[in-house]
Order: structure tokens, then sequence, then C-alpha cells
């Protein structure tokens, strides 16, 4: 028995096909982004996730959280993270 391939953009109109699945689609592109983000600053600094949690005065699981979870972070405890990575994080609206 053959199985029929599908595209990306074929199974992506199938799945999303309501605005409830539409919007769980792009707040995993924005969760996607701002790990990305994170994980970046995080690699330029040099430093252990130990290492930000005692500059951010938590601890490391706490880090640990924030990279698991970054949509439920404050954007005081992004700006802190950043911070205590040597960088800073600039907010600006999209339209």
């Amino acid at each position: 028995m053959k199985v029929k391939g599908i595209t990306l953009d074929e199974m992506r109109s199938d799945l999303l096909n309501t605005p409830e699945a539409i919007r769980g689609y792009n707040e995993a592109d924005k969760e996607l982004a701002l790990l990305a983000v994170l994980d970046e600053i995080e690699q330029r600094s040099g430093l252990r996730r130990q290492q930000i949690a005692k500059r951010m005065n938590i601890s490391q699981s706490g880090i640990n959280s924030l990279m698991a979870n970054p949509l439920n972070a404050s954007v005081k405890t992004l700006s802190r993270f950043a911070t205590a990575c040597g960088a800073d994080i600039d907010f600006k609206p999209l339209y």
C-alpha cells in the first residue's frame, strides 16, 4: 500500500480551520520567537544558568521555568534576565 504525502501548506490549511486553532498556532509562534531571543541572549552571555540565576537573585529552577514557558514571564522578569546576561530587550509594537 502506497501512502500519499501531504505538503506543509495542505496540512496547515486542514488543521488551521478554526479561529481557535489559528490563535493557538500564532501563540506557539510567538513563544518560539521569544524563546529564540532568550536563548541567543543566554548563549552570547557565555554564562551558565546558575550564574544568571545568581545575578537575578533567583533559583536556577526559576531560570529553567522562564525558559520552559517564556510567555508567562512578566516584562520585568524578561528585562532582568537580559540585564543579568549583559543585554537589553527592546519591545516595539507590530501593526
